[in-house]
């Protein structure tokens, strides 16, 4: 008989969870049609549809929780450390080896939108039936009375980013019209550059043939390749986990968002740092990305020194339109959603004088603050009789004109040196 013993175990189910930036109040939309919120949500948001994730802490910590998950959701076993099943909540905690089955590519790419400090939103169905059938243009998110600032496309690699993922964020977007959606252009997966990643149609994600010209969408060059869960064993070192930058590039919005303003392009050194990379998994060539940058996709591209960063700040509109630019859209956007409360309260009330000069003395400190704050150039406000006339008064209608010159991000650098001689005056 062996002698008396204390025998202590320790069962590890933590996880390293990466590092995040400040809070910021942007938030980020991504559709779900994987089941990530029946995996990972709780009982409300599983029957609303719609799960709303604060900080990258919460979102960890929904792995670990021991909240049942959804009825008629077995089909994801929880597994313990040593890969047997568990019973379905309540006891253990929900996926102690990290996110599983078909929702992995869904969880990584919030998880990457929320490192950047801002609030993720996942819509999709609230039903075990209905899963697998959303509409690309009737989700949760398409409701406005749910508030974003950005919408993104979850996936791992190719494959796993379909074409609806894509349709659905940007008829989001295009539906709603206070929101920019983040789009993966296609990549070949390779570790070096060719061109056929340049092809700008054929090597979207699935079988997308066009994308709208708008200034609701941005389309996103580059795929991360990067730590999972275990960061420190061998298998996660030899295969990193591969996912597209469309999360990462809304997060610089909430980056921007937090430290500057929304007329800010989130683009660059400053504003642009892409987080949690190891390394990217195509490397363009300068000319690849002129090529790329002329076809309305911005690309991802790391510095020796700088870091990876987001390299572009283009949308899809119309080159000669300054709304092809990110930030004047999204200027535009946050002008829209302000002005509009603005002018919300002059509804009801009688069109003459005294409500004009309100509406012009309300709205005018907001438009000089973001002047003040390098937003505009310059705007000018009418709102009188000139746009006012007894037509449009006896119409029951109340016109504001609002003229505006938006600030233009910096695209192009030249910077020239003169070789002179010791003698020569500099002057």
């Amino acid at each position: 008989m062996a002698r008396p013993n204390v025998t202590v175990t320790i069962d590890d189910q933590s996880f390293v969870i990466t590092g995040s930036e400040a809070g910021s109040v942007s938030r980020g939309g991504m559709v779900s049609h994987k089941g990530l919120i029946l995996a990972v949500g709780y009982t409300a948001e599983s029957k609303s549809g719609i799960m709303t994730v604060p900080s990258i802490d919460d979102w960890w910590g929904r792995l670990q929780t021991t909240e049942p998950v959804a009825a008629g959701y077995a089909n994801y076993a929880h597994l313990n450390t040593s890969g047997a099943s568990q019973p379905a909540g309540g006891t253990y905690s929900r996926y102690p080896l990290g996110p599983t089955s078909e929702w992995k590519g869904e969880w990584w790419a919030v998880h990457n939108y929320l490192q950047y400090g801002g609030a993720a939103v996942i819509g999709a169905t609230g039903t075990v039936e209905n899963k697998g059938t959303l509409s690309s243009t009737n989700t949760p998110l398409h409701n406005r009375e749910v508030p974003l600032d950005a919408i993104f496309v979850g996936g791992e690699k190719d494959g796993s980013v379909i074409a609806n993922d894509i349709n659905t964020a940007i008829n989001i977007s295009t539906t709603r019209k206070d929101c920019i959606a983040f789009i993966p252009h296609g990549s070949s997966g390779a570790d070096t550059a060719a061109s056929d990643l340049l092809a700008f149609n054929a090597r979207i994600v699935g079988t997308l043939s066009t994308i709208p010209a708008s200034e609701f969408v941005s389309v996103i060059f580059g795929y991360k390749r990067h730590f999972g869960v275990n960061r420190n064993t061998k298998d996660q070192i030899d295969n990193l986990l591969v996912t597209n930058c469309s999360p990462d590039a809304a997060g610089c919005v909430a980056r921007t968002d937090r430290e500057y303003a929304p007329w800010y392009s989130p683009a660059g050194t400053v504003r642009g740092q892409i987080l949690n990379v190891l390394r990217m998994t195509d490397t363009p060539t300068d000319s690849e990305q002129d090529t790329l940058y002329d076809g309305k996709v911005n690309p991802i591209v790391s510095f020796p020194g700088e870091g990876t960063i987001l390299f572009g700040d283009k949308t899809t509109a119309v080159n000669t339109s300054t709304l092809s630019r990110i930030n004047v859209s999204r200027l535009f956007i946050f002008l829209k959603k302000t002005v509009g409360a603005a002018a919300r309260s002059k509804l009801f009330e009688f069109n003459d004088e005294t409500t004009r000069s309100s509406f012009v003395n309300a709205v005018t400190p907001l438009l000089q603050t973001i002047k003040s704050n390098r937003g505009v150039y310059d705007f000018r406000v009418v709102c009188d009789e000139t746009n006012n006339t007894s037509d449009i008064i006896d119409s029951n209608q109340f016109v504001a004109d609002i003229f505006i010159k938006p600030a233009k991000s910096i695209n192009f650098i030249r910077i020239r040196f003169t070789n002179k001689n010791t003698a020569d005056d500099l002057g």
